[in-house]
């Protein structure tokens, strides 16, 4: 049976933000002095949601599924990132395929792109429903969009246009494409795009697409209200994000990939620099490699970023660590390890991100407006890398695991480390 249990106390989840760690509610219950009779109204309890019970298989056989969005009927569109595929997934479970993005995958072994973040949209009149992909190519990364229609029973794409290309994309190994796609509460289209591995070239440039988060509406064209007249990006300085989410206060939290250091969970906001490439967490980049057979080495070398001692919980000088004043720091940063966190949502009161090199499912309470609670693990190991979550419309947790994308596999108990699958799992609440 899968347990969940809150994570240790590990040095590599350092919080580096000041935030508040399970306060409870204050709430001013005035006293009369004239008539000292204690209130009778209620206390109203905070709480958020975390897994609880035995997770259960719904769907295997997948092949490294990347992103799931429920559509008004209850059925859900997956796809899976390397082969182009778009499959339907009803009520009972059954898979049908819908479409083909892409008939031949940009990238192989060690892929970072090919057909990535879906999210779809009614956009025009008569409730016609619009599907959004972030798809790879030989050329550049680009955002399709199609009419999506339910017809004998089963849904259906069709009228494929291209609503965003030219974004930037790197060489063979297409590494750091982002590829989230999400429609905000403002019902803007919102992209998550990694520096493509140029660094400084695209995560500094707004000239460039790559290294952002972009806003777009729905037909393409840029927001009037965007931080630069003409511009689709509104925020830069970003490594590779690959998760979005919005709170009940009207926050965007973000998931970013760092080198080898530092992973990052951003607040975003309108026009602000995250510093990458010059800083990964609170600290100044400097990438040193490390000796052959160094636990944290590969072929790029890795940086040799200092490691916040214990317990600090107040930001240190920006500028002291970035050596910009102009860059905003994350919230809360952890180790690689214990991360690369890829997809994250909000749902009653709890940011809950799926991590692919950690292994586990992260849950961090969101105690108030731009406050968070201590973040805690679950099912650390229990299924090998975990692409990401969604919240079923029953109130389930569906996660995607991600075995088969060519960074690693997973065994346990005689299952094939390559079997990629949907796990569903029940969330209950917790009071504080």
């Amino acid at each position: 049976m899968a347990k969940s249990t809150k994570s240790h106390r590990d040095p590599l989840i350092e919080v580096v933000a000041v935030f508040a760690i399970f306060l409870g509610s204050v709430f001013a219950f005035g006293a009369d002095t004239a008539q000292p009779e204690p209130t009778t109204q209620p206390l109203v309890k905070r709480s958020y949601v975390v897994p609880t019970g035995k997770p259960e298989n719904l769907v295997t056989h997948l092949a490294a599924p990347w992103e799931l969005v429920f559509l008004p009927d209850g059925m859900a569109l997956l796809d899976e990132r390397d082969s182009g595929t778009i499959l339907q997934i009803d009520q009972q479970f059954n898979v049908r395929q819908v479409a083909f993005t892409s008939t031949k995958p940009p990238c192989v072994k060690f892929c970072e792109g090919g057909t990535l973040g879906m999210t779809y949209a009614a956009d025009r009149i008569g409730n016609q429903l619009s599907l959004f992909v972030f798809l790879t190519t030989n050329a550049d990364n680009r955002i399709l969009k199609y009419d999506l229609d339910k017809v004998d029973g089963n849904w259906q794409l069709s009228n494929q246009r291209v609503l965003l290309k030219g974004i930037d994309r790197s060489g063979k190994s297409t590494t750091h494409n982002g590829g989230r796609l999400a429609i905000g509460p403002d019902g803007k289209l919102w992209v998550s795009l990694g520096d493509a591995g140029m660094r400084a070239s695209t995560s500094q440039s707004w000239d460039r697409l790559g290294g952002s988060i972009l806003r777009l509406n729905l037909d393409g064209s840029v927001p009037d209200d965007n931080p630069h007249k003409g511009s689709f990006i509104w925020a830069k300085g970003l490594r590779d994000t690959q998760g979005m989410a919005w709170d009940n206060y009207g926050n965007m939290w973000t998931t970013e990939f760092g080198q080898d250091s530092w992973d990052e969970l951003n607040l975003m906001q309108k026009g602000k620099n995250y510093g990458w490439p010059y800083a990964e967490g609170l600290y100044k980049f400097v990438e040193t490699p490390l000796p052959p057979g160094d636990p944290g080495s590969n072929a790029q070398g890795t940086p040799n970023n200092p490691a916040p001692q214990p317990n600090i919980t107040e930001y240190p000088s920006t500028k002291e660590l970035m050596d910009n004043p102009k860059f905003t720091a994350p919230v809360l940063s952890w180790h690689p390890k214990d991360a690369a966190c890829s997809g994250i949502i909000f749902t009653q009161g709890s940011l809950i991100s799926a991590c692919l090199r950690g292994g586990k499912l992260w849950v961090i309470p969101v105690t108030g407006n731009q406050k968070l609670g201590e973040p805690q693990a679950y099912f650390t190991g229990e299924f090998g890398r975990l692409r990401k979550a969604v919240l079923a419309p029953d109130g389930s947790l569906w996660i995607l695991t991600s075995n088969k994308d060519g960074r690693g596999g997973w065994s346990k108990g005689g299952e094939s480390s390559l079997d990629d699958r949907i796990i569903r799992v029940q969330l209950k609440k917790v009071y504080y």
